[in-house]
């Protein structure tokens, strides 16, 4: 059929402005799509001082993720935290830690424990009527074998590094974990919560190449546990603001590989927090003394945090958790500019986030890692669970 010249003549206005509409609407809606949500970790802030917080965290749309022991369940600070929080819209997400002699983390030697903290925390939180749907289960080693591998790095001693990584090695254990695990999560989503793991960022290193053996070595099974969310701890430390770019542009790469939308990263340390008491007695527990409190120095610049979420945001990880409430409150800049900058990250162009010889370098480490990892201590065959579980993920994310 022909078109006269006519109706072309009248459509094709509509078609411009159409056009010049959608033009204007998808970088505004690909604007708020990346826009990050936030939220931030509070490990030591008294209940009673969090609540003073809440009205920042509300105007920058930041959720908590708070500490909560076996001692703090009933406390009617806590109550008040999830209640007031709860009326400002903010998701308060319960962090459980383990007693320093009860190995503090989520690991195999602690599901029991931490089924246990999760359901009298649950209980408790039901009878007060409180908003409690998310869970955080961080999954670490212990301080007592934090020591011992903290001790055998710093003094490079690598045949005894291995040897303590081969003791702790045990398929048969790390599958009847990760299974425990599961079940656990299912548990807590028959009754309506979700649970968030975390995790190291070195995991990820290993993952690249297929390898969850490291996790049996440190005790703590992660990547094929059917977490709703799943953050890895990727902290600047010693690194230069240009390396930092580079390790959240790998971490948040990988991350969203493997994990997809569930996917987030855990970037810090805000301010200097090396002067924190529970900090310091945590360094006499590794054993690392001003070793150990140097990585506790902290970012300065709100700006630098600013950068690194941009370079997470363009690599598709949207979800941004700050550590910590503390450290942001005690800074020099304060919890609003570190939260200001924080919520106007917007994505990094490609030439922002270009850091090729660090790149290769991390891939270069990675790779590294990973050969050293399976010639001293060696992978579980795949019907072991090393590559059978890992697939339980993958298959959620493809």
């Amino acid at each position: 059929m022909k078109c006269s010249g006519r109706r072309r003549a009248r459509t094709g206005p509509l078609v411009v402005l159409l056009l010049a509409g959608l033009a204007v609407a998808r970088p505004a809606e690909a604007a708020a799509a990346a826009r990050p949500r936030l939220a931030i970790w509070c490990e030591f802030m008294p209940y009673r001082d969090v609540l003073g917080t809440l009205p920042l965290l509300e105007k920058y749309c930041c959720d908590l993720l708070l500490h909560v022991g076996p001692g703090e369940i009933g406390d009617p600070d806590l109550a008040r935290v999830y209640r007031e929080a709860a009326a400002r819209k903010i998701t308060v997400a319960a962090w459980f830690l383990h007693p320093y002699e009860e190995h503090l983390y989520v690991g195999e030697d602690t599901i029991a424990a931490t089924r246990a903290l999760a359901f009298r925390f649950l209980d408790w939180a039901e009878k007060e009527r409180l908003d409690a749907r998310w869970m955080v289960f961080d999954c670490e080693p212990s301080p007592l074998l934090g020591r011992e591998l903290f001790t055998h790095a710093r003094n490079f001693n690598i045949p005894a590094l291995a040897r303590t990584l081969r003791r702790e090695k045990n398929a048969d254990r790390f599958a009847k974990s990760v299974a425990e695990l599961n079940a656990l999560i299912d548990a807590l989503h028959a009754r309506d919560v979700r649970v968030m793991g975390a995790a190291n960022r070195v995991f990820l290193d290993f993952l690249r190449y297929g390898n969850t053996t490291a996790q049996d070595t440190l005790n703590a099974p992660f990547s094929m546990v059917r977490w709703d969310r799943i953050s890895y701890i990727t902290y600047r430390y010693h690194a230069t603001q240009p390396q930092y770019v580079t390790l959240v542009n790998r971490y948040a790469t990988l991350a969203r590989r493997f994990h997809g939308d569930r996917a987030a990263l855990d970037l810090g340390l805000i301010g200097d927090q090396s002067g924190f008491p529970e900090h310091r007695e945590r360094a006499l527990l590794f054993g690392g003394s001003q070793r150990f409190i140097s990585y506790l120095y902290g970012m300065r610049s709100v700006y630098d945090l600013r950068e690194v979420i941009a370079v997470a945001l363009s690599r598709g990880v949207h979800r941004i958790n700050l550590y910590s409430l503390e450290g942001a409150v005690e800074s020099v800049a304060g919890l609003e500019n570190w939260l200001k900058a924080a919520s106007e990250a917007r994505p990094a162009r490609a030439l922002d986030r270009w850091t090729p010889i660090g790149s290769i370098r991390a891939g270069i480490f990675g790779a590294a890692l990973q050969g050293l990892f399976k010639a001293m201590i060696g992978e579980h065959p795949p019907q072991d669970g090393g590559g059978v579980t890992l697939q339980v993920d993958l298959e959620r994310n493809p």
